[in-house]
């Protein structure tokens, strides 16, 4: 076994952790991670790279998927729910769950989405 690729992805100086990648059946990779820093509470947003561009690089842009409403103050736990995986029905779609603060919440939510890579469950 050996490594074929990894990277940083820092586009900017806020932060993104926890992440959690899918590769799709023609080897796109989408990737879920918490984001957070500055005037940003934690939420969740994606990227993804396309299976011929270069390695060890998130090529398609960040997508949003929550921004958090809040800080989380009552507990030290994140991100124990959080995943990403492709849809077998379709061995397309890429779905990612991951964790947020609502205003006035006492706990942290769960927010769910679903993404394909361009040309993927055309061919």
């Amino acid at each position: 076994m050996s490594l074929y690729q990894q990277g940083t992805f820092a586009p900017d100086a806020l932060y993104r952790w926890m992440a959690s990648p899918a590769m799709d059946r023609f080897g796109n990779i989408g990737i879920g991670y918490s984001f957070g820093g500055g005037s940003h509470f934690a939420g969740q947003r994606v990227a993804a790279r396309m299976a011929n561009d270069p390695k060890g690089q998130l090529t398609l842009k960040e997508a949003v998927l929550v921004e958090g409403d809040a800080a989380q103050t009552n507990t030290l736990r994140w991100e124990d729910y959080a995943q990403t995986a492709v849809d077998p029905v379709d061995d397309c779609t890429i779905w990612y769950v991951g964790d947020y603060v609502k205003k006035d919440a006492p706990n942290y939510t769960s927010r769910i989405g679903a993404f394909r890579m361009p040309g993927c469950g055309t061919q």
